[in-house]
């Protein structure tokens, strides 16, 4: 999958967490269905643009989004650093390097957005967000974990197709 296939995905990608799964909160967290897919991509062997895909979902969601735009640019690249490294790892279980990547980026990303908001001095409590964000929106990628992760599979590997050796 090159940059070209990359870019409408990543632009569907993001209009879908802004319009649609950010107003589905639990408390007043989210899911992150961007990491959710970047990580099961990364963890897929076919994928190689998958860093190029990781910083403009970051650029895209940090225009849509209240924190800088470096800061999901170095979550979201981070995340597919941390599954790649998974994937070399732990390349029996995908599942288990799925949730730790899920877990791993989720809480990764969350405390950097909350420091990058103290930042920009906006009154934030760290216990009232651990509470009321950081654990729900965990929680939520968590459960969309396992379900992206297959379907991500599946579509990957209808639309990349396999060298064939002659």
């Amino acid at each position: 999958m090159g940059i070209l296939l990359g870019l409408p995905i990543v632009i569907l990608l993001t209009i879908f967490q802004s319009v649609v799964v950010s107003n589905i909160p639990l408390l007043h967290g989210t899911a992150d269905v961007v990491l959710l897919v970047l990580a099961a991509l990364a963890l897929q062997e076919r994928i190689s643009t998958i860093y190029e895909w990781a910083v403009m979902a970051g650029i895209l969601m940090g225009l849509v989004s209240a924190v800088p735009w470096f800061i999901p640019v170095l979550g979201y690249v981070g995340v597919v650093a941390f599954a790649r490294f998974l994937r070399r790892q732990v390349w029996q279980t995908p599942v288990l390097a799925m949730l730790l990547t899920t877990l791993a980026g989720s809480l990764g990303m969350l405390f950097m957005q909350m420091l990058a908001l103290q930042a920009q001095e906006v009154p934030i409590s760290i216990v009232e967000s651990l509470n009321l964000v950081i654990l729900p929106a965990v929680f939520l990628n968590l459960v969309l974990a396992l379900p992206i992760y297959a379907l991500t599979v599946d579509v990957s590997r209808s639309v990349v197709s396999e060298e064939v050796e002659i």
